[in-house]
């Protein structure tokens, strides 16, 4: 019985949360090419620097800022949780591993829809303008960032080097953020463009929705 909960279990944690493309020996090039490839983390990264630059000032680089920064708390949760459970197993009984089983499926499952909203509400505030506070706006990224840390703190200990995978992943992230950034700045340029944009927000917004199914 433990066998079989322990493979589950690590079968939960070392298979990719949603469909990510690895080039082989992980490290740096696949941190940057994992959220490009991922096309949820895409689309919630670009939408977030979308955003940010709708707000203009300051704000366009204090929101993604943010995301960054808690995303990488929420890797490190990721982290500690994955090693906790790896150096434990041999110390566990039956009723131990049974629980972390299912603590480990329902982190999985809040990690996933936490992902999936992120899609729905960016796109959704694109859609609109951003018509909502500065700090409800601040409130969601951050929860955003700390579900997609989460999600990638649990897969980069099977990295071959999970700090150049890390490094890769932030950088990509970065990456992302300034193409949104980019985008919503040319987008205010025309009546057109801006309109444009919010049917892509909505777009995105129903590909969340499409995710839940």
């Amino acid at each position: 019985m433990k066998l079989i909960f322990t493979s589950l279990l690590f079968l939960f944690l070392s298979n990719s949360l949603y469909a990510h493309t690895f080039t082989g020996k992980i490290g740096f090039l696949d941190g940057i090419s994992h959220p490009v490839l991922g096309f949820d983390h895409f689309l919630a990264m670009v939408s977030v620097g979308i955003i940010s630059s709708q707000f203009g000032k300051r704000l366009i680089w204090t929101i993604p800022s943010v995301f960054v920064l808690v995303m990488i708390i929420g890797g490190i949760f990721g982290i500690s949780f994955e090693f906790y459970t790896k150096e434990s197993f041999q110390n566990m009984d039956n009723n131990e591993v049974i629980q972390i089983f299912y603590f480990a499926r329902y982190i999985n499952s809040a990690v996933e829809y936490g992902i999936i909203f992120s899609v729905i509400f960016l796109g959704g505030c694109i859609a609109i303008e951003q018509k909502l506070p500065v700090k409800i706006i601040m409130a969601f990224v951050a929860f955003f960032g700390f579900c997609h840390g989460v999600a990638h703190g649990l897969e980069m200990p099977w990295a071959v080097n999970p700090l150049l995978f890390g490094l890769g992943f932030s950088t990509g992230t970065a990456i992302l953020h300034i193409f949104g950034v980019i985008i919503g700045y040319f987008s205010i340029k025309s009546s057109i463009s801006s309109l444009i944009l919010r049917f892509l927000g909505m777009m995105i917004s129903f590909y969340g929705i499409y995710l839940i199914f």
